[in-house]
Parts: structure tokens; sequence; C-alpha cells
């Protein structure tokens, strides 16, 4: 019969999670063989080092609330942490600390490897955020279509001769332009983007962040407390709106299923400490009992009922904070409840404002003369550029599709190009590809129009093109990037 101690050898050993054994300032005094891999060291060199180390110096300050816990005697929860050593390089790893059972400030550290699950967490984060839009479409619908009603009603209203005309007409103007405001937080929200090198006012975030939130049905009051002057955060903006929204829905579903007697409400808040921002979302509701904790972060994790929660909700919190070099905390708010902070780097202490330059003044008269070529398959945006570009003395040629720009282009020279991204023909894409082949200097001069959700032109056609106009756009921003797009060509006038 294999004895117990033998047993315990044997899981040692053949575990394929790295096991460390640490002293009570967090010196290694043991590893098994999936540690000497994952960290590719020999044991001699992991032992009687610090695990500290061997951690990201953006992380060190996470590993070490940890090491403070258990020496506490309490079990922190698993928190993504990057090593960096000498071989292998910098790599992301999820760590759980528990003291050992006789309470000297000993304790084991589980270290499972993350690479291979962070290749795929950009589509992850994307599957997530597209299911939160899907559970806003009714309330977005709603919103728009109250603004296109006052606008439509404001603009039946609307009689030349009447003393109000003016109002009506500056009233439906507003309403669009409400519109227009959401569709757009909606195309930032669901854009594809893994870049975290963006400098982040983070109540600029909140607010935005606070816009969307309003497009959940939701019977939970929601207040904000920003602090003033706080410092730049460095990341990827909707990646921290996808973590509060993830925060904020979970602590609604918490305060409104706790039978609470006075109306549920959740707190978001941001301050400043110590070198860190702190992103708090506060609830209510039943708290989270502490042997609940460590594993609450783990993929399918979820105590909602079956249908009302992928467990993932979390699982990408904590992906995102790690990505930007932070961590989530969670704490027990005063009086009851839950309080989830998400703990972020600041990389500015003052924030002075920027001195700009002065914004070059751009007519409308700056294009006259100029020859575009617009592609446009809808009815009334072809209409406004016909009446707008002829307004400017501009000589337009429009088509419909890109079969009938890519026939134009060939047989008569144009000094700038206007085509829409969605087209019949193949699109804007297409038509600028083939139109590039047979005359590159056009490549420069070309602009791009989409009102799609989600485009990302540098990934289709590369760098040479002018610029992209989001739908809906003003005729003044219409005039600054075609102007924008005859000066990058390079010349007055570049027909031949």
């Amino acid at each position: 019969m294999v004895s117990e101690s033998q047993l315990y050898a044997d899981a040692w050993k053949a575990s394929p999670l790295a096991i460390l054994t640490l002293d009570e300032e967090g010196v290694i005094f043991s590893a098994n063989p999936a540690a000497v891999l994952i960290f590719s060291m020999e044991e001699s060199g992991l032992k009687n080092a610090p695990l500290t180390r061997f951690v990201h110096r953006l992380d060190g300050g996470a590993l070490q609330a940890m090491l403070d816990e258990v020496r506490g005697g309490e079990i922190p929860n698993r928190q993504e942490i990057r090593f960096d050593t000498p071989r292998r390089g910098e790599f992301v790893t999820g760590v759980s600390l528990a003291p050992t059972p006789d309470r000297q400030g000993r304790s084991v550290a589980v270290i499972r490897d993350l690479s291979k699950e962070k290749a795929f967490r950009p589509q992850l984060l994307h599957t997530e955020r597209m299911a939160t839009m899907g559970s806003i479409a009714s309330v977005v619908a709603h919103e728009l279509n109250n603004a296109l009603a006052g606008a439509l009603g404001c603009l039946d209203e609307a009689e030349p001769s009447a003393s109000d005309y003016e109002d009506l007409i500056g009233t439906a103007k507003s309403e669009l332009l409400r519109a227009s405001e959401i569709v757009k937080d909606l195309k930032e929200y669901a854009r594809v983007d893994d870049d975290l090198s963006d400098n982040i006012d983070i109540s600029e975030l909140c607010h935005k962040f606070a816009r969307l939130h309003k497009f959940h049905s939701s019977k939970v009051k929601l207040t904000l407390d920003i602090a003033e002057r706080l410092p730049i955060v460095r990341g990827n903006s909707n990646q921290l709106i996808q973590a509060l929204l993830n925060l904020v829905l979970n602590a609604e579903y918490a305060s409104t299923t706790a039978g609470l007697e006075n109306e549920p409400h959740v707190e978001v808040s941001a301050k400043y400490h110590a070198d860190v921002i702190q992103l708090d979302v506060v609830d209510h509701g039943p708290g989270i009992p502490m042997d609940k904790r460590g594993g609450i972060f783990d993929p399918f994790y979820s105590t909602k009922p079956v249908g009302e929660g992928t467990g993932l909700g979390l699982t990408v919190v904590q992906a995102i904070a790690a990505a930007h070099g932070g961590r989530v905390e969670i704490l027990d708010t005063e009086g009851g409840g839950a309080t989830f902070r998400i703990v972020l780097p600041a990389i500015e202490i003052s924030r002075r404002p920027e001195v700009q330059g002065p914004r070059r003044a751009v007519s409308s008269a700056d294009l006259a003369g100029v020859r575009i070529l617009i592609a446009e398959d809808e009815e009334s945006i072809r209409c406004f550029l016909e009446r707008a570009f002829k307004r400017m003395g501009a000589d337009a040629v429009l088509v419909e599709d890109a079969t009938q720009a890519i026939e134009v282009a060939r047989s008569d020279d144009f000094d700038l190009l206007l085509l829409d991204v969605r087209m019949p023909g193949g699109g804007g894409v297409e038509a600028y590809q083939r139109i590039r082949e047979m005359k590159p200097e056009l490549a420069q001069r070309t602009v791009f129009m989409t009102g799609e959700l989600s485009v990302e032109m540098s990934a289709v056609v590369g760098q040479d093109y002018a610029g992209v106009l989001q739908k809906p756009f003003m005729l003044e921003e219409l005039v600054e990037v075609m102007q924008d797009a005859r000066e990058i060509g390079g010349s007055e006038n570049s027909r031949s």
C-alpha cells in the first residue's frame, strides 16, 4: 500500500502546475519540476531566492500584496502576475497563494502558465463586448427613435413664415446630432483595437462609460464620484469601459436580488493614491463570502441562474486589468455589499494643459476648381454631396457603385477620390485598389466614407490613403478632410 507521503511526493512531481513552497519572507525553499520548466531555470537557481526577484517590475506590488495577506493568515484572490526570467523572458501566469497549516507565515504558491490563453484573449474580449452590444440593442433603438421622432416633429412644424422657424430647425438639428453621438459611442465601443498605448483621461473614460451604461435598461441608480485632475493611464479605453460595464452589471444584479428596502444603487469612483488609479465599483448587495472569492475570477464561474450570465465577466475584467499592468481587488463595502477595485498604474502625476498651435482655418473656397470623383450608393447622401461641392465651386462627378467608379477613373482625370466603403459592385475598398493600380498618384488623395460599427482601414488597404469620414458627418468635417487630402496629395492641381 502506497503511503500518504508517497502520494504527496508523486503529485508534487507529476503536477502540470508550478508549485513553490515559500518561507515567511516569500523566499523559495522548494520547487517542483513544473516550476523548473515554466521558469526555464534550474531548481538551484530558484531555491533560496525571493519569488519577487523574478516578477515583472509592474506586477511586483500585486505579488507583494498577496504575500502580505498570506503572512496575515488570509488566502488572497488569484491574480494574474507577469514574471521575467533571463532565459524565458516575460510571460504571464495565474498565481494562487495559501498559508501552510502550521500558521507560521509560510505559504504554497501554485502558478499556472497563461501564455497560450493570452493569445486568445483579444477574441474573447471582442466576443464578450459584442454580447454586451446585443443586450443593449433594444434600448439603443429606443433612444435613437426618440431623437429621430423629435427631429421629424420639429421639421413637420417648421414653416418658413413662422416666427419659431429658426428655433424648430435648430432643435431638429440638435436631436439629429444627439442620434449621431449615440451611434458614435457605439461605434467606438465596438471597434476591434488591441492597442494599449493610448493616453487615457480617466474622467472622460468614466463619463463615456456612463453614457453607454444608460443603454442598459436598469432600475438601479448609478452615481459617479470622480476626483479632479487625475493622472493619465496608458492603455485601451474601450477595454477599460468593458471592464467597468461588467463590474457594474454584476453589482446591479447583486443589488436587485438582495431584497433591499431602499432604492438599489451602485457607485463608481475614481481616485489617485500611491502612484495608482483606483476605479471602485461599489454595491450594497449581500457581499461575497471569503470562501467564494478564491475562484471568482475563474472562467465560467457564475452565481447567476442558467441563461443569465456567461461566467466570463470577471475573467474578462481580470484579464483587462492585467493587460494594463494592474490588478483587481475585492473589498467589503461598509454597511454590507462588495467593492471591486481596479488598480491601474498612473503614468503622469501632474496634469498641465497642452499648448496647441492655432487651428488651420479651412474654407470651402479652398476646393474651388478641384475635380472630385465620388462613389456613394445612397441617393440622399449623393444629393447632399452634389449640392455641397457645387456650392464650393468644385467639379464633382458622382457614381452609384464601385464598378462605375473604376470605369470613370480609368477614362478621366481627378484630383481627389471620395469612396463609400460599402457599395454594390465590390465596395470602396475594391474600387480604391483597382484605381490605385491604374493611377498610383490617387492613392494618397483618397478619402473613405463609412457608417460601419467597426472598420480599420489601415488593416484593409494599408497606409496610403488620406483619411476616413465617419458617417454621419457635418459639412465642416467634409471640407476639412477633403482639403487635407488635397494637401497630402502634394500639388495644387494634380491632373495631367
